[in-house]
């Protein structure tokens, strides 16, 4: 049986307090951001909002490669 050989990763809606909102990127996207300027972040695929300790860990996270 043939297993999935795509990696799933997260995909969020990303709210700036200044500016535009982001549909469907990765962490890798959000990563350098600085959480003081989201307003919010949805994520797309656990149906919530992420809670102000996931804002702040998805900004300094290193992508991964």
């Amino acid at each position: 049986m043939v297993k999935d050989l795509y990696f799933q990763s997260a995909h969020y809606n990303l709210k700036y307090k200044v500016g535009a909102v982001l549909n469907r990127v990765t962490a890798r996207d959000v990563c350098g951001t600085r959480p003081q300027d989201i307003e919010w972040i949805w994520i797309v695929e656990q149906n919530r909002y992420a809670t102000p300790n996931e804002i702040r860990e998805l900004c300094k996270r290193a992508p991964k490669r």
